[in-house]
């Protein structure tokens, strides 16, 4: 015996309202977590030393507020060990651990606000024996 096929009546589209994109205003920088101002110095001193690293004087130079890049040890051999940076009396304190063919050296930057964002206003280098 031979079945009739069961009907359903049809479900109606479910249809949900469209939420509003997530928006995030942007802060002022003077409001903006240190931590994200120590990463933008950190990543200055990297760019820098990358740069650097490259052969590319005239890319590090535009990371200095002043003068020229010193560092004769830095070539295509040189590996970045580590970068840290801390708040130092509205300006960051960096500080790099650079191993190269020729040693390790340790730098120490000054990280602060210019016109066009943060730039390397101090720069030392040292070579322990």
């Amino acid at each position: 015996m031979a079945r009739a096929a069961a009907t359903h009546p049809a479900l109606p589209e479910v249809t949900h309202p469209a939420l509003p994109a997530a928006t995030h205003p942007a802060l002022p920088a003077a409001t903006h977590p240190a931590s994200t101002n120590e990463d933008r110095a950190t990543s200055v001193v990297r760019s820098y030393l990358g740069a650097l690293a490259r052969g590319d004087r005239s890319t590090a130079g535009s990371y200095l507020a002043q003068g020229a890049p010193s560092e004769s040890f830095m070539n295509e051999s040189a590996s970045v060990e580590s970068v840290r940076s801390e708040p130092s009396g509205g300006a960051y304190k960096v500080t790099a651990d650079v191993k190269t063919s020729g040693g390790e050296y340790f730098e120490t930057f000054t990280v602060a606000p210019g016109p066009g964002g943060l730039q390397i206003t101090e720069h030392y280098w040292i070579r322990p024996q």
